[in-house]
């Protein structure tokens, strides 16, 4: 029996390493069984404040005119627009995500200075906005983000996690222009390439105050450079929910965006970036 006593020593030191990575496993879970396994938010995006400039070039020489499109050319600094968001969660440890929105603005104004677009010496490549002429402009930004997030810490009272997404985005900027009595219709676009998914990294959590309240944050960071695109985009969530009614609840908070892109094609070479500052206001639905 005592030559017995070292083997079964050996034996509880080599397990115990794996015994701990087991408890620390465990640690991070309990026998909390999330009450929302489907979460569906609907309701206003109240984009209080648009910070937007835009900068189209020749592809050889930077040449065109830095143009910040509230203030220069009256594009609506402000804006509600509908937006859904949600998840669907496998478990406590896996869920995938989705957010969806859609933002139309536009405006007019009288150029109080000259503006080059792209290479006026290349007639499809760019054009000349002179003193004096009426300037139309049209911004849409399309915005469809589908994820997978897994919860590395989940508990009844908080939850950690990190994900990855695919962030499929169109922009485009439209400005045509007018002066005297003749028309000149001028139009370019920018465009983010929005029919690519570019990939997103994630990472947020939850705090839980009592059985009706709740604290979310997200902060979501994209990437990118191929070829002749390059790209950032940093959004971040701050939000409050309360479970008013068993499958029913209401939430409120701040959401930021901030959007950085270079891109060109054969004739122009387009710079954008753009902040957003909103409040969002939604009804849930969950189960």
């Amino acid at each position: 029996m005592k030559s017995l006593k070292p083997i079964a020593l050996l034996t509880s030191l080599l397990l115990l390493p794996a015994t701990g990575v087991y408890a620390l496993d465990d640690d991070r879970y309990d026998d909390y069984q999330p009450t929302e396994r489907f979460k569906l938010r609907i309701g206003g995006f109240l984009i209080s404040s648009f910070d937007t400039t835009a900068r189209f070039d020749s592809t050889q020489y930077p040449i065109g005119t830095l143009i910040d499109l509230e203030e220069n050319f009256n594009v609506d600094s402000s804006e509600t627009v509908l937006r859904i968001d949600g998840f669907y969660r496998f478990n406590n440890r896996h869920r995938i995500d989705w957010t969806w929105y859609s933002s139309r603005r536009g405006g007019t104004n009288v150029a109080d200075k000259e503006y080059v677009i792209g290479d006026p010496d290349d007639p499809e490549g760019g054009f000349i906005i002179p003193t004096g002429a009426r300037i139309s402009t049209n911004w849409n930004f399309d915005l469809l983000k589908v994820g997978y997030a897994y919860s590395f810490l989940n508990k009844r009272k908080y939850e950690m996690f990190i994900g990855t997404g695919l962030n499929i985005r169109n922009i485009d900027i439209d400005i045509d222009y007018q002066i005297s009595l003749t028309t000149f219709s001028e139009s370019d676009s920018f465009n983010g390439d929005g029919t690519v998914p570019l990939p997103t990294a994630v990472i947020g959590g939850r705090w839980n105050f009592t059985n009706k309240w709740q604290s979310i944050f997200r902060y979501e960071l994209f990437l990118l450079e191929i070829g002749d695109y390059r790209g950032s985009q940093q959004d971040f969530q701050l939000l409050f929910e309360h479970s008013t009614f068993k499958y029913v609840g209401f939430g409120l908070g701040i959401n930021t965006v901030d959007i950085n892109l270079r891109a060109q094609d054969e004739k122009i070479r387009g710079e954008l970036d753009s902040r957003i500052i909103g409040l969002l206001g939604y009804t849930k639905v969950y189960f």
